[in-house]
């Protein structure tokens, strides 16, 4: 199997597969193909109907996968601006990815599914789910924004948005925590809620909070149809912005 990446703003994963190559990914993620690329779907049942009913209908995770069977080529995008990145997983290596960053997996990588719970308060942070991926094979991921890695020692931290994480190792640990802005009711008040990221291990953040990215898309959407609104005021701006994720949550939302 060959990886090329092409493009620049938008890039696209360029998978050429020999015969008997077969990799999977999410619906939808396909831009073009050659017409002897075969197709057909997977169905991820790890967990059991419980994990399942969580995944999918609660965090959204796709129940299907798509299956793209060689030989032939095909081209994968997240359709957003960002970096595009291979990583070869060695036998039981095991990392995990942010949801809807993933383009594609070889055969041969397990996949399953990893819970980072929220803090549980109202208004905040529910939790969200992380694609777990182990090894051996070969994984494409798609980093919105720029993609900025750090390799953490043994008890080094570092606190971070939860939306600039792409991916980390498993033995990295994310813990979800609130900061307050100054003391006092005010200050618990206006908090935001972050990850408190600790090692051993790598992990990788992006630049742009997806969330942030659909949001503006939604909304420029909806604005063409919409009567013409006053400028927007600077704390909304932060609000809506897609890098300075913690900025944008002075407002406590």
């Amino acid at each position: 199997m060959e990886i090329k990446v092409q493009g620049e703003f938008v890039p696209v994963a360029l998978v050429q597969l020999a015969a008997g190559e077969e990799i999977y990914c999410e619906a939808g993620l396909m831009v073009y193909s050659d017409p002897s690329i075969r197709f057909a779907v997977r169905a991820m049942t790890q967990g059991g109907i419980g994990q399942i009913i969580r995944r999918t209908m609660v965090g959204g995770m796709p129940f299907f996968m798509h299956v793209y069977q060689g030989p032939g080529y095909a081209a994968f995008s997240r359709f957003s601006p960002g970096e595009v990145r291979s990583l070869e997983l060695q036998p039981g290596q095991t990392i995990d990815i942010a949801e809807h960053s993933l383009l594609i997996a070889t055969r041969t990588v397990q996949y399953s599914t990893f819970y980072v719970q929220g803090t549980g308060r109202i208004g905040r942070m529910i939790g969200f789910w992380m694609d777990r991926l182990t090894g051996p094979g070969t994984i494409v991921y798609h980093g919105h924004g720029n993609i900025l890695g750090f390799d953490l020692k043994a008890g080094e931290a570092m606190d971070v948005d939860h939306g600039a994480v792409l991916r980390k190792d498993a033995t990295v640990t994310l813990r979800a925590f609130n900061q307050p802005l100054g003391g006092g009711l005010t200050g618990h008040a206006l908090s935001f809620e972050a990850l408190h990221v600790e090692g051993p291990g790598r992990i990788e953040l992006q630049t742009i909070d997806p969330s942030s990215l659909r949001a503006a898309t939604e909304g420029g959407a909806s604005a063409s149809s919409a009567p013409a609104q006053p400028p927007q005021s600077l704390a909304g701006a932060l609000t809506k912005g897609a890098v300075g994720g913690l900025l944008g949550r002075l407002g406590g939302g």
